[in-house]
C-alpha cells in the first residue's frame, strides 16, 4: 500500500488531528478510492441508463426509487450481520456487492435488468453506511471517532472531486466509451477498496468491571432490536436527525433551483458556489470536531448548526428581494453559501456524535443500521418538502426551512444533553 510522506502525516495528524494509527491511515485511501468512483458515476449514472441503454426518464426516476426504498427496507437486516459477523466483514461484503451491482450496470439491456442491478447495488449502498461507521468506531478510540470520520469526511469530498474530474475526461475522449469506462472504474473501486480493507486490523474488546458476567457481556444477538427501539433516546435522536438533514437538500436542491427561479445571478454562479462548500468541508470539517468526543459535547454543536443555519436563510432571502444589484447579490449568496456550510459542517458533527457514541458496542450495527434509515428518509422527504416551499411559497421557504431545521437541532441538543453512553470496554487483542 502507498506510504504518505513524513510531512504529509505529521500535517495529517498535528494540524488536522488525524489519529496516528495504522489502521487509519489504510482507511483514509478506502475513502479516497471509493470517493473517485462514486464521484465519476454520479454525474452520468441517468445520462447513460437514457441515452445508451436508451430507457424512458421516467422508468429511471421509479427504478432508482425502488431500488432506494429496497436499500431502505434492507438497513436493519444489515445491522444484525454488523453485530454477528463484525463490521469489516460487513464492509468488505457491501464493497464486493456494490462492485457486482455497477459491473451489472454495463450488461443492462432493459426494465426488469435494470431493476435487479440497480437493487442490488443501492443495498449495498445504504448496508454500507452503517458498517463503514461500527467498522471506524471498531478502529479507535471514544476520543479519536469524531475526527477521524470528519477527516473520512474531508477525503471524500476531494475524491468526488477528482472523480467527477476523470469522468468529465473519459466522456470528452469518447462519448460513448466513457461510460462504459466510467461504471467499470466505480466497480474497480470497489474492488480496490475491499482488497485495503482486508489489511485493517479491528480490535476486539471485552468488559472488565467486577460485575462482568456472562450476563452483563451479551452475545450480539441477545436483546436486538427490541432493545434498539426501547431506547427512546436514541430513536428520538434518529427520527430528529431527518429534520436536521434540511441542510443538505437545501443545498443540493434548493440553492441552485433558488438561484434560477428567484434571483438576477446567472446560473454559473451555483457551480462557484459549491466548489466554495466543498472546499470549506475539506479544510474545516476536521477543525470543528475540537472539543467534542462525548454526546453530552453535543448540545452547543447543534445550537451553532440552527444559528447558522438561520442567518444563511435570512440572507437567501435578502438575495432575491435585491433586485437586479448583481455584485449585491453575489456577495449576499456567498455569504448565504458560507453560513449554510457552517451548519452543514456542525449538523454533521452531532450527528457522527450521537449516533455512535450512544451505541452500545455489542448493538453497534442495529443501532447504527437504525439511524442510517433517518437518511433514507430525509432523501425522500426533503426534495419534495424543499421544491414544493421554493415553487409555490417562495416568500416563505427559507424561513419554513430554517424552523425545519432549527426545530431538530433545538430537540437534538435538549436529548443529548446529560446522554449517558454505553461503557467503552477494554482492548483485549487485535486481529489483521
Amino acid at each position: 500500500m502507498m506510504k504518505a510522506p513524513p510531512l504529509l502525516r505529521g500535517l495529517a495528524r498535528d494540524w488536522i488531528g488525524l489519529p496516528d494509527v495504522p489502521g487509519v491511515r489504510r482507511w483514509a485511501w478506502v475513502a479516497v478510492i471509493d470517493a473517485i468512483g462514486t464521484g465519476m458515476r454520479i454525474p452520468v449514472t441517468v445520462i447513460y441508463l437514457t441515452t445508451v441503454v436508451d430507457l424512458p426518464a421516467a422508468s429511471v426516476g421509479i427504478g432508482l426509487g425502488v431500488a432506494a426504498l429496497a436499500g431502505t427496507v434492507c438497513a436493519p437486516l444489515t445491522g444484525a450481520l454488523i453485530d454477528r459477523f463484525g463490521p469489516r466483514t460487513m464492509v468488505i461484503a457491501c464493497f464486493l456487492t456494490a462492485a457486482a451491482g455497477y459491473f451489472g450496470y454495463l450488461a443492462i439491456w432493459d426494465l426488469a435488468s435494470f431493476l435487479v442491478v440497480a437493487i442490488v447495488a443501492e443495498i449495498a449502498e445504504h448496508s454500507g453506511r452503517p458498517a463503514k461507521q461500527a467498522l471506524v468506531a471498531a478502529m479507535v478510540t471514544a476520543e479519536q471517532r469524531v475526527p477521524l470520520m470528519a477527516f473520512q469526511r474531508s477525503v471524500r469530498n476531494i475524491g468526488f472531486g477528482l472523480g467527477g474530474l476523470t469522468s468529465a475526461a473519459l466522456l470528452t475522449l469518447d462519448a460513448q466509451g466513457g461510460y462504459h469506462a466510467v461504471l467499470a472504474g466505480d466497480a474497480i473501486s470497489f474492488l480496490v477498496a475491499a482488497g485495503l480493507v482486508t489489511g485493517i486490523r479491528v480490535t476486539h474488546r471485552r468488559v472488565t468491571s467486577p460485575q462482568a458476567t456472562e450476563q452483563t457481556v451479551p452475545p450480539a444477538t441477545r436483546g436486538g432490536f427490541r432493545e434498539v427501539l426501547a431506547d427512546r433516546r436514541y430513536v428520538a435522536l434518529a427520527v430528529l436527525n431527518t429534520m436536521v438533514m434540511t441542510h443538505v437538500t437545501a443545498l443540493n436542491v434548493g440553492v441552485p433551483l433558488w438561484i434560477d427561479q428567484h434571483t438576477s445571478a446567472p446560473p454559473g454562479l451555483v457551480g462557484v458556489l459549491f466548489a466554495m462548500n466543498t472546499a470549506l468541508v475539506v479544510i474545516l470539517q476536521v477543525r470543528l470536531t475540537k472539543g467534542v468526543s462525548t454526546a453530552g459535547q453535543t448540545p452547543p454543536v447543534y445550537l451553532r448548526a440552527a444559528a447558522a443555519f438561520a442567518l444563511a436563510a435570512v440572507v437567501y432571502w435578502a438575495a432575491s428581494v435585491a433586485g437586479d444589484a448583481l455584485a449585491l447579490v453575489v456577495a449576499l449568496l456567498v455569504v448565504a453559501v458560507l453560513a449554510h456550510t457552517v451548519a452543514e459542517l456542525y449538523g454533521a458533527v452531532g450527528e457522527w456524535t450521537v449516533s455512535v457514541n450512544l451505541a452500545p458496542e455489542h448493538l453497534r450495527g442495529r443501532y447504527l443500521s437504525l439511524f442510517s434509515i433517518s437518511f433514507s428518509a430525509h432523501q425522500a422527504i426533503g426534495p419534495v418538502l424543499v421544491i414544493l416551499l421554493i415553487t409555490q411559497a417562495p416568500e416563505l421557504a427559507w424561513f419554513v426551512l430554517a424552523a425545519v431545521l432549527g426545530a431538530g437541532c433545538l430537540a437534538s441538543a435538549w436529548l443529548a444533553r446529560g446522554a449517558r453512553e454505553p461503557a467503552e470496554p477494554k482492548e483485549m487483542s487485535t486481529t489483521p
